[in-house]
């Protein structure tokens, strides 16, 4: 039960960073000292806690209950000690990022209650409480991607994410609605021992289409690259540990449900899907930025191919691994946009080898990514290849030629921006990188050192799941690497002389792997077929009305010219009457 202070202390550290927003430093030390009291609650919960589940009441409708209700068991306990790390050290890095003193305060808030929200969503024990953080989720992601809200690209951005989450919303409900109705419980404990029931493989293909637009998946992911527009934290943490991850926990956590309704194979061919779209966009992709989320469309396929194939452990020991890389990715994303006066397009930057740090720090994080032994990105990406091993040579296959993409992407990335700059630019892009914020260049130094450390979570994260993994073998781990070495030296070949692929000299292949225009062309397809299936049924509806109103006027009009007969004479009535009871003998003749 103690797991439930943490997100009350961030809300309440929100809430006080708000208050303070006329103070410019108090608001972001109140939220980092929030997030560290948050991280201390929970480390005392993970080390000292019991699996339990907790119910408190809220509200009854008849004889049914609605309680929040929390659960404290492994998998919960394992996405909340990842939020309770990963929140401060975003927070330490936001000190030297966002140095605008009158955003301070809104920018703390939200992000403060974002956290909670996920914090929140991790020790949700029936479908009430989820549905409650993932709304949270939702709506805090809105505010934060359009964060500068004065920017139109800012503003289409957040459109864009909560149409596209909205969507999935609605199906959860429908599926919430669908689960009550057949079990009469949201608990999740209820539903996973109760026997299978007609209407849960419909309840759960709904949830499954919402957990992808919540995750950013296939057709669902073209929202994510636009996020960019947000601050560059909350790149971080929403790529890192928050809420692109929440459609794969929730899968995690309710898999033995998914796998009763028959829908693990559609969980594998969309993770595929989706990992493939990822990874063939982020090779073309120039946005410093929008590279590394198309990385995660691509992480998060992975983890749902696992889970596809029912390898749990591996799902999670990925899940847990790519935080950390990720986010110090981002992280270095944000410091060269800085020192290149927040230039995004990957060949206008230049000079990061000018901060050594930096460069240690990003080369660790894109070695992980690539999957080089014996970083944790390894080991995340070996168990997954694995598992493919042992389950379809066709999927292993293919996940081999996305570990290759991988490389290659993840190292033009790294390679490209460490140029010389310009002669005349040079003294001052330096000078910028030598003046970064220290609590830039600490918050990935510190991640950093877990992404080394994670690797043991392969030796120990199976049997705090209580779920068996396969053994990574030498010739898995060697093969692993092979590939990832492979595509690294493909990448310095390519990208050495920082000659982009030209769309004039590469126009088929960009157009092949850059598919993201096309991914929006059948969006907006789709949205005119609605609009124009909406034009329609609005013209049948103003003929219908004309049509009425016709009617309707000439029965006025009718009523009028018979009113003026009504003047008292019988001999007129008498006429009246005779002609009415010619027309009824007609009518019943014919």
């Amino acid at each position: 039960m103690i797991a439930i202070y943490a997100v009350i202390v961030l809300v309440v550290a929100g809430i006080a960073a708000l208050l303070a927003r006329r103070h410019a430093l108090a608001p972001r030390y109140i939220a980092l000292a929030g997030s560290i009291v948050a991280l201390a609650i929970i480390a005392y919960a993970f080390l000292y806690g019991s699996a339990g589940t907790y119910s408190i009441p809220w509200f009854s409708i008849g004889q049914y209950s609605f309680p929040i209700v929390l659960e404290t068991y492994s998998l919960n306990m394992l996405l909340l000690m990842l939020v309770g790390v990963i929140t401060p050290l975003i927070f330490l890095y936001s000190i030297g990022f966002m140095d605008v003193p009158t955003e301070q305060g809104r920018f703390y808030f939200e992000i403060s209650v974002f956290a909670a929200a996920m914090m929140l969503f991790a020790i949700a024990g029936n479908l009430i409480t989820m549905f409650l953080a993932w709304e949270m989720l939702g709506i805090t992601s809105y505010l934060l991607i359009g964060f500068w809200y004065y920017k139109n690209r800012a503003a289409a951005a957040a459109r864009t994410a909560i149409t596209t989450i909205i969507i999935g919303d609605v199906l959860m409900l429908s599926a919430i609605l669908l689960i009550f109705s057949a079990y009469h419980t949201m608990s999740f404990n209820a539903i996973l021992a109760a026997p299978y029931s007609s209407s849960l493989t419909v309840a759960m293909a709904l949830l499954l289409i919402a957990l992808f637009t919540k995750s950013a998946q296939f057709p669902f992911h073209e929202w994510l690259p636009d996020a960019m527009e947000g601050p560059t934290p909350v790149s971080a943490f929403l790529h890192s540990s928050t809420m692109v991850k929440a459609g794969v926990f929730l899968a995690a956590v309710l898999l033995p449900l998914f796998a009763k309704a028959g829908l693990l194979r559609v969980m594998l061919v969309i993770g595929i899907i989706s990992a493939l779209l990822g990874a063939s966009n982020a090779l073309t992709e120039r946005h410093v930025k929008r590279i590394l989320a198309y990385s995660t469309i691509e992480d998060i396929g992975l983890m749902f191919v696992a889970l596809g194939l029912n390898a749990l452990a591996a799902a999670m020991l990925f899940f847990v691994v790519q935080a950390f890389y990720k986010a110090i990715l981002f992280m270095s994303a944000g410091s060269i946009m800085r020192a290149n006066n927040e230039t995004t397009n990957i060949y206008d930057l230049y000079g990061s080898s000018k901060s050594k740090l930096l460069v240690i720090t990003s080369s660790i994080a894109a070695l992980s990514l690539a999957g080089i032994v014996p970083l944790s990105g390894f080991f995340g990406k070996a168990a997954i290849g694995t598992a493919s091993l042992y389950a379809n040579l066709l999927v292993y296959a293919v996940l081999a030629v996305i570990g290759f993409a991988s490389s290659v992407y993840i190292f033009r990335w790294l390679i490209v921006p460490m140029r010389r700059a310009p002669e005349g630019e040079e003294t001052q892009i330096s000078s910028k990188y030598a003046h970064l914020p220290r609590s830039m260049l600490a918050s990935p130094a510190i991640l950093a050192v877990l992404v080394i450390a994670a690797a043991l979570l392969y030796l120990y994260l199976p049997g705090y799941l209580a779920q068996h993994m396969q053994g990574i073998g030498v010739l898995d781990a060697a093969t692993e690497s092979g590939i990832a070495v492979a595509g690294i030296l493909v990448a310095y070949m390519l990208f050495r002389k920082v000659e982009p692929l030209a769309p004039s000299r590469h126009r088929i292949a960009v157009s092949a792997l850059y598919n993201s225009l096309l991914v929006n062309k059948a969006y907006a397809l789709i949205a005119n077929l609605f609009y124009a299936i909406g034009a329609g049924i609005d013209a049948i509806d103003n003929g219908l009305y004309e049509a009425a109103l016709s009617g309707g006027n000439g029965v006025v009009y009718a009523g009028g010219k018979l009113r003026r007969i009504v003047n008292g004479q019988p001999n007129v009535y008498l006429v009246a009457v005779l002609i009415g009871i010619i027309l009824l003998v007609a009518v019943m003749v014919v």
